[in-house]
């Protein structure tokens, strides 16, 4: 790549001085058009709005995100070309071990201080290395994703450069993932690290594997990968990941503790171990994280108002009274940004309520949105903080609701057993709720099975209507889906036979219309449904 008058630079460094003399270094070989930034905040609005073809980023820009994190957090925003060469400057000798475990690496790193030819010539290294990788590139702008693996994959069996070649299998391996293939990404994977050890490509092999449902194996190699490199904060990251999956919040949340001990402004992370300590009911040390993400992230643009609800209850399950009024006040200005909408506004008063010895207007509260339980807004984490309200309210004050609503939470969204721990977690000091949360996923189990049962012997349409009346009683995303599977099978059967099948197809679009319509499993559904008889449309 040549640099001249014409090539872009954005510059992130929270040291003017420094900024400053890096545009000068550009300018004095002809690169005018450099623009800087102090802090990852900026930076990101900076690219969101148009490309560079360099970006120079210092590795530690003080508040918020650390260099590394902001270069993670736009690829997988996909705010970042792959085009643009991003260059990492440091002053930290351990960087050389972060960027080899990175799984999203810069195209080169400088450490401070630094000649201004030797900037150039790394520039100019990293702008060999793009473009080689160029002509995939090119395939992905224009959206021709599958095109762009083929190149990725000729060009690995053709070049002799080592490192050209890792870059281009690392490459391929990412877009394989993205397409949901990730067989063919664990392939490559494995073949790299027959030939050596390479963090980041155990790193893939242990998100593919946990992705299959296999979290032990997962578990093991994020446990090598940390003893490797013990920087890699993405393997805490999924790690955690795979232990609230299993229920296991409290070794989750010790685990993310660690993390970031490592990277401590890290918003996301900061949020994570808060919501982990709070799920296995530590709130002080919950409020104290959540805190600290809510100082972090308050001035950025990815911030929102879920992490005030969760500091919220925190602080009243704490029992720190004294920020709840103002911290409640604030989450309702943000109220058409909050998930859940109005339900969860009603648990923030009723939180607040618990919290100031005031029950009855705690269950005042819960009352007059639950009805919002079976609302298609309604998701997952608005349902749990709903439960967490509830099952503080004692016997004597809210007779059965309690355990009613832990009921229907659990039908609705009981779907695996993290989703089951997660709730019995919550309700674990509240015996007759947590024996209604298990009575429901046990329902759900047993209902499922005999579906399941009905349809292996040939019973297909007995098995479809099974299911749809449970997911209507239920509202059970999982559930949806699999009596939309049946449903369609049955009207496929009866329009290759000819027959008419017009109540299965009223009951296919009713599903369809009320499951997430992002979903690849309901995108099936609804091509299926496209290729069916039109008359019956």
């Amino acid at each position: 790549m040549h640099f001249d008058a014409n090539t872009t630079v954005l510059i992130i460094e929270d040291s003017h001085t420094v900024r400053q003399g890096l545009r000068t270094m550009l300018s004095m070989a002809g690169v005018t058009r450099s623009e800087a930034v102090s802090n990852a905040s900026e930076a990101r609005n900076r690219l969101r709005g148009k490309p560079y073809d360099v970006v120079l980023c210092d590795y530690n820009l003080g508040e918020g995100m650390d260099g590394q994190e902001l270069l993670e957090a736009m690829r997988k925003s996909g705010n970042l070309p792959l085009s643009t060469i991003w260059i990492m400057i440091t002053g930290e000798r351990h960087y050389e071990r972060v960027v080899a475990a990175a799984e999203m690496a810069p195209d080169d790193y400088i450490l401070k201080p630094f000649a201004s030819q030797l900037l150039l010539d790394r520039m100019s290294l990293a702008g060999q290395r793009k473009a080689f990788l160029a002509p995939a590139h090119k395939l992905l702008s224009a959206g021709k994703v599958e095109q762009a693996i083929q190149v990725l994959q000729q060009l690995a069996r053709e070049t002799s450069n080592a490192q050209y070649r890792l870059d281009a299998q690392r490459l391929a391996a990412e877009l394989l993932v993205n397409e949901g293939r990730q067989g063919e990404a664990l392939s490559i994977y494995q073949e790299l690290l027959t030939q050596r050890v390479i963090p980041w490509a155990k790193m893939g092999v242990a998100r593919i594997v946990a992705e299959q449902g296999e979290s032990q194996e997962s578990n093991a190699l994020l446990r090598e990968i940390i003893a490797d490199a013990p920087r890699y904060t993405d393997a805490y990251d999924l790690l955690a990941q795979n232990l609230i999956d299993e229920g296991q919040y409290q070794t989750a949340a010790i685990v993310l503790e660690k993390a970031v001990a490592i990277s401590p402004r890290n918003f996301n992370r900061l949020k994570s171990c808060g919501t982990a300590l709070l799920r296995c009911g530590d709130a002080t040390k919950a409020a104290d994280y959540l805190q600290r993400a809510v100082e972090v992230g308050r001035n950025n643009n990815f911030f929102g108002p879920d992490v005030l609800v969760d500091l919220l209850q925190a602080y009243s399950e704490s029992g720190q009274t004294q920020h709840l009024d103002r911290l409640q006040a604030e989450i309702s200005s943000r109220m058409d940004e909050l998930p859940g909408g109005q339900l969860t506004m009603a648990v923030c008063r009723a939180l607040t309520a618990l919290a100031q010895k005031r029950p009855s207007d705690a269950l005042a509260q819960l009352q007059s949105v639950a009805e919002h339980l079976r609302a298609r807004e309604t998701d997952f984490p608005s349902a749990q903080r709903f439960l967490a309200a509830a099952v503080r309210l004692t016997a004597e004050q809210s007779n059965e609701l309690p355990q009613q609503w832990a009921h229907s939470i659990a039908l609705r969204f009981a779907d695996g057993r993290h989703e089951l721990g997660t709730l019995l977690e919550i309700a674990h000091k509240h015996e007759a709720c947590h024996g209604a949360i298990e009575t429901a996923y046990d329902m759900l189990q047993t209902e499922s099975n005999k579906a399941v049962e009905l349809a292996s012997t040939g019973k297909l349409e007995e098995a479809a209507a099974m299911l749809y009346l449970l997911s209507q009683n239920t509202l059970n995303e999982r559930i949806s889906m699999n009596a939309c599977a049946l449903l369609l099978r049955t009207c496929e059967s009866r329009s290759k036979a000819g027959q008419p099948y017009p109540e299965e197809d009223r009951q296919v679009l009713k599903l369809m219309h009320w499951l997430p319509q992002d979903n690849e499993r309901v995108r099936g559904f609804i091509r299926r449904h496209q290729a069916l008889d039109p008359e019956c449309e």
